[in-house]
């Protein structure tokens, strides 16, 4: 592996704040820190002024994801974890943020001017505001949108936690109230730019990667079909969770990793004779010196030693 993974890693995420930084927030927020972090049981958060330069007065704000959810997620959820969390950078920086984690009107309405619903239950319907919040698509919204154009770009996580945790973290886009509504949302904007006006200064992904009056084009409409295909296949891949992506069956996952656990974990050995007792690997096969007869393991047999040294 000649590449760093760390810069790897570190830059599909700096890329992604970036870009949506400036397709979303017009390239007003400030650079921050980005850290991937496993300590909590959110997908991610954002921490004001977390850090600050050396000796200097310079800080710094925080935005965390969480790797351990990833793989249950879908490349889509990711960004809109990202793009959430950048919602209350903004806030912070330039509106009135509520005390503690309570989500207010004012961020609400940011979140659903980029493109994105609140919702207190990750679904149409639940509430803008509150304590816990999640979110959804909003129907031929600019965050859709861009996500597309940064799954066209090529862009992909590089690496997964193999200590995943295999559940979901929140309530966001489980339901197939919710499936359906981005089946839909998906469609909507892809008819919406099949049919834009290129000759009104529309800007989309297929209508800036095709030129019609190119001469030495002599499909352009050949063109528009094979943008129209890399359009459909960068929604497949914001769709798809990366499990799949990664050809990961989930459940195996969690299986290998509950056995990597459990080898590491010790077992309790005692001798049924003498109540000698051993700890070591659950896979040691273990004889008492004295008694000259195998040990137990403890959770197999607990004996009573009720008579021993009697």
């Amino acid at each position: 592996m000649n590449a760093k993974p760390t810069m790897q890693m570190y830059t599909f995420v700096q890329d992604a704040y970036d870009f949506f930084n400036d397709r979303l927030f017009n390239g007003q927020l400030p650079a921050c820190l980005l850290t991937l972090q496993r300590d909590s049981n959110v997908m991610g958060y954002f921490s004001s002024n977390r850090w600050q330069q050396g000796s200097g007065k310079t800080q710094v704000h925080e935005i965390a994801l969480n790797p351990s959810f990833f793989i249950t997620h879908r490349p889509l959820e990711l960004m809109q974890t990202l793009v959430h969390e950048m919602v209350h950078l903004w806030q912070h920086e330039f509106g009135k943020p509520s005390q503690r984690t309570y989500h207010n009107k004012e961020w609400a309405d940011k979140m659903e001017s980029i493109g994105l619903m609140p919702s207190s239950t990750g679904e149409p319907g639940g509430k803008r505001t509150g304590q816990k919040m999640s979110d959804y698509p909003i129907k031929n919204g600019a965050f859709y949108l861009q996500c597309v154009v940064f799954s066209q770009m090529g862009y992909k996580l590089p690496f997964y936690d193999r200590y995943a945790k295999t559940e979901s973290c929140q309530i966001r886009n489980n339901s197939t109230q919710v499936e359906e509504a981005i089946t839909e949302l998906a469609g909507a904007i892809y008819s919406a730019i099949q049919h834009q006006e290129t000759e009104q200064g529309i800007s989309t992904p297929i209508a800036d990667n095709v030129v019609t009056d190119d001469p030495e084009t002599e499909n352009p409409e050949a063109d528009v079909e094979a943008d129209t295909d890399a359009y459909v296949a960068a929604e497949i891949s914001l769709m798809q969770p990366f499990s799949e992506q990664f050809d990961i069956d989930v459940a195996e996952l969690t299986e290998s990793r509950e056995k990597e656990a459990s080898a590491k974990r010790k077992t309790a050995y005692v001798c049924q004779c003498c109540g000698d007792r051993a700890w070591g690997k659950p896979t040691l096969d273990l004889w008492c010196g004295k008694c000259k007869i195998a040990f137990v393991k403890v959770n197999d047999a607990i004996p009573d030693f009720s008579d021993v040294g009697n």
